[in-house]
């Protein structure tokens, strides 16, 4: 589709997911149409979807990402290929445009990885009473906290968050444009910003919303910058009666509370990932050891045929080679799905193979279990 679709494919998406119009909402999607892939079945338009064009940092390595978003159909062309025939065509395109990878967030899991995706990235949320919230100890004071309007923030917020090594995990090197887009997406949000002198070193994303003080992002440098940012959400608790923080984080806080059963924590399966470029993956990936003998790998992708069939993987001295293999016998035979969980740290290659979720020679799965990242991956991003 081109920019002359765009009022269709809003017209499609306001309709599918029962979306008022207003002028941030008109903003953030003209914004997000203008950094897309569009595509479309139907003569007026059916269904449709968009990839984004984004950057994803993992362990360093970076790939370009299509962040698939707005898969919507009217009722009645619901149910009959559109969307099907879209995928195939948008997989084609991705590739073409050097996007080696793809997320989504999932109206359905088993939707979608019928098209290859798999669970990536789980969302954790913490709760606490504010009667319930401990005594927050003293920051040095060198660091002070004010509050700045979004988009006066977006220069701050872009530095502290560039430099954390949590977004490193899978997470999006965030361009100018989305950050602006965030603002308009999400009108509600305020931000804080810690600073030493007029050094950014850490700021927190929140919303105020009836008798909840919602933490939706929090970033910082230091143990001092963290300190003054949490006093500073921790002063609204005469206002609020429930604290909650969101965040792709696993990690647990129990172990910070004096009473530990006063905070509620949950985990919820949150995005999906897919690969959609298999040898630029594997070859670029950021593996964690720099020698490995040659493991042919059989993988399973009825989706992409380029992806589908026998690869040779070896690292000599930190560099890796991803070949296509004609002669060896496949060593570990799994599907791109669970690819995706070995590669993005969701489980180990030894846990799939002892889950029965790959096939493959015991020795050469405890073998190359160390070479993949071991800590799932994060994401703190919506589309």
């Amino acid at each position: 589709m081109t920019a002359e679709d765009e009022a269709s494919f809003y017209a499609l998406a306001r309709y599918a997911f029962h979306k008022p119009q207003s002028p941030t909402r008109d903003r953030a999607f003209a914004s997000l149409y203008d950094h897309s892939a569009a595509w479309g079945t139907g003569s007026p338009l059916t269904s449709g979807l968009l990839g984004t064009h984004f950057t994803v940092d993992l362990a360093g390595v970076a790939y370009k990402m299509s962040g698939v978003g707005y898969v919507a159909s009217y009722p009645e062309a619901s149910g009959k290929g559109g969307i099907h025939t879209i995928m195939e065509q948008a997989f084609a395109d991705m590739r073409a445009n050097g996007e080696t990878l793809s997320y989504l967030a999932p109206f359905s899991a088993p939707f979608y990885r019928r098209f290859g995706y798999e669970g990536a990235f789980d969302q954790v949320t913490h709760e606490i009473d504010a009667a319930a919230l401990p005594k927050v100890p003293r920051h040095s004071g060198a660091v002070a906290v004010d509050r700045v309007p979004f988009r006066a923030a977006i220069e701050a917020m872009t530095t502290v968050y560039g430099r954390s090594k949590e977004t490193t995990r899978g997470g999006l090197r965030r361009a100018d444009w989305w950050w602006l887009n965030m603002a308009d997406h999400y009108p509600s949000r305020e931000v804080a910003v810690a600073s030493l002198g007029d050094h950014p070193t850490g700021y927190v994303i929140y919303e105020r919303t009836g008798d909840l003080f919602w933490v939706h992002e929090l970033f910082y440098d230091d143990l001092d910058s963290l300190l003054a940012l949490v006093q500073f959400c921790a002063a609204h608790r005469t206002a609020f009666a429930r604290f909650r923080y969101t965040t792709g984080d696993p990690e647990s806080l129990h172990d910070l509370l004096p009473d530990p059963s006063a905070l509620r924590s949950s985990v919820r399966a949150f995005m999906m990932a897919r690969i959609v470029d298999v040898k630029d993956f594997m070859t670029r990936y950021p593996y964690q050891v720099s020698d490995l003998a040659p493991v042919v790998f059989g993988i399973q992708d009825a989706n992409i045929p380029d992806n589908d069939g026998r690869w040779r993987l070896a690292i000599n001295d930190g560099q890796a080679s991803f070949e296509r293999d004609t002669s060896g016998v496949p060593a570990i035979t799994l599907s791109i799905q669970q690819l995706v969980k070995v590669t993005f740290g969701v489980r180990s290659l030894r846990d799939a193979y002892n889950l029965g979720l790959i096939d493959g020679d015991p020795f050469t799965v405890a073998s190359l279990d160390d070479a993949f990242l071991q800590r799932q991956t994060q994401l703190f991003d919506y589309f």
